[in-house]
């Protein structure tokens, strides 16, 4: 289980950290056109990808954990924009991004932290 909880432990980190890099984008979408927000956009971006890799190891490891506990959540949706970043980067819909960023990431970390509390 240590593997686990570690997994985890990185997987909200990513998480967090990509809503967090998201608000200042959300509440002034013109920081998009700036260097400041396309920076922004690479690191959230990054740590999607990263979580995308650490959603598909857990679903490796324990099949069915997510889908079965959380089945509101689109985990397969959220492992597959792992793949949409990494072969589409240069065509991405960044609103799309900060609208995934805003409305489905407050609920994946709130799932993350509950298994990692259980």
């Amino acid at each position: 289980m240590p593997e686990h909880k570690d997994l985890l432990l990185g997987l909200l980190r990513a998480l967090q950290r990509a809503h967090r890099k998201a608000q200042p984008l959300i509440a002034s979408p013109e920081l998009l056109e700036l260097e400041v927000g396309e920076d922004a956009m690479d690191v959230i971006c990054m740590q999607f990808l990263a979580a995308g890799e650490s959603l598909k190891r857990l679903d490796r490891m324990v099949p069915g954990l997510l889908e079965n506990r959380y089945p509101h959540i689109d985990w397969k949706g959220a492992m597959g924009f792992r793949d949409v970043i990494a072969h589409q980067y240069f065509d991405l819909d960044v609103e799309q991004v900060l609208v995934i960023c805003d409305q489905s990431l407050p609920s994946l970390i709130l799932a993350v932290e509950d298994l990692l509390k259980n």
